[in-house]
């Protein structure tokens, strides 16, 4: 209901009569009073992880030949795969081995030994930059807005903005 996908806090309760379950997050969703309604059953609450492992039936357990083919993936990996994915949301682990990933800047000096130097290393950070800009202003687009246009009581005008995405229906 809530879109929570922290799995942490996610788990399930087991309907009265059929054979299924639904997945539910601990707060708000299992404490609401319109699970009753649906024939579940709050209290049958129970997380998807148990003794630090996801239960069975959800996620299986890999034998031991396919633990011996499983890539090895240290921490700093998946702090650079979670970087990547701000910028390509499909990106994969293998995306990681690609050249120019970890390309990082050069550092600035204290003094340039020429204007080429100088603009060899702060041609790349400004490009950076500006591409960091038109990301952000991109981010902040809205579609779908909708105003209205009345007088007010004071003869001036008022604008009344509707903004499905950002206030999800509300109006301002």
């Amino acid at each position: 209901n809530c879109g929570c996908r922290n799995v942490f806090l996610l788990g399930f309760i087991p309907a009265k009569a059929d054979s299924v379950v639904v997945l539910l997050c601990r707060q708000p969703c299992a404490s609401q009073s319109a699970l009753k309604d649906m024939n579940w059953d709050s209290s049958q609450w129970q997380p998807l992880i148990q003794d630090r492992w996801f239960l069975t039936w959800l996620v299986r357990i890999p034998s031991e030949q396919e633990q011996l083919h499983a890539r090895q993936i240290t921490a700093q990996m998946i702090n650079r795969l979670e970087e990547l994915w701000e910028k390509n949301p499909d990106a994969t682990i293998m995306d990681l081995d690609k050249p120019g990933i970890d390309e990082e800047p050069q550092q600035c000096c204290l003094r340039y030994e020429d204007a080429y130097q100088y603009q060899n290393i702060f041609g790349p950070l400004v490009k950076m930059e500006a591409d960091d800009d038109k990301k952000l202003k991109e981010s902040q687009t809205q579609e779908n807005i909708s105003v209205r246009w009345d007088m007010g009581l004071n003869k001036k005008r008022l604008a009344y903005f509707y903004l499905p995405k950002a206030n999800e229906g509300k109006k301002l």
